[in-house]
């Protein structure tokens, strides 16, 4: 009888475990959405992740407060937002290690900040065709960066469900 038990409490441990780890699931691919709206302007948003850990960056409309995009940025790759409509936008980000989709967090290393200039994308139509704002933004400090990132709580950071 002895036995037994001991056999369902590894069980019931090795359960757990598994639900443990299926929380934190597979480190995402960079370009994985994580919240998504409509777009369908021209503007352009490279988001550089220079470090090492990972990211996830969060475009909110200014006007509005709506999240219009986060997506999912590996430590050292660059990913393109495109079609962001004409507007101003803060560009808020999570960075850290093990991301847990269910809490729309990172378990390790986690840290959450926003740039402290808005960006603010502007289309116009012209003879020749259209010019559009194309934008550039690096996640980590950079030597001679333009603006610096302000950390926030929880409470400022957006909503990403």
């Amino acid at each position: 009888m002895q036995k037994r038990f001991a056999l369902l409490a590894g069980v019931a441990a090795m359960i757990l475990c598994y639900a443990s780890v299926l929380a934190l699931e597979s480190r995402p691919e960079t370009g994985t959405v994580i919240k998504e709206s409509k777009m369908d302007g021209w503007g352009e948003l490279d988001i550089i992740n220079n470090g090492a850990d990972d990211a996830v960056s969060a475009l909110k409309e200014n006007q509005t407060g709506i999240v219009v995009a986060a997506v999912y940025i590996r430590g050292g790759d660059v990913f393109k937002l495109v079609g962001i409509e004409d507007g101003g936008y803060d560009l808020y980000f999570k960075l850290g290690q093990s991301w847990n989709t269910s809490l729309q967090r990172f378990e390790a290393n986690a840290g959450q900040s926003r740039m402290d200039d808005p960006l603010t994308f502007e289309t116009v139509r012209v003879p020749e065709g259209i010019l559009y704002c194309m934008a550039q933004v690096t996640l980590n400090e950079v030597p001679g960066g333009n603006t610096i990132a302000l950390p926030v709580g929880d409470e400022e950071f957006p909503d990403l469900r």
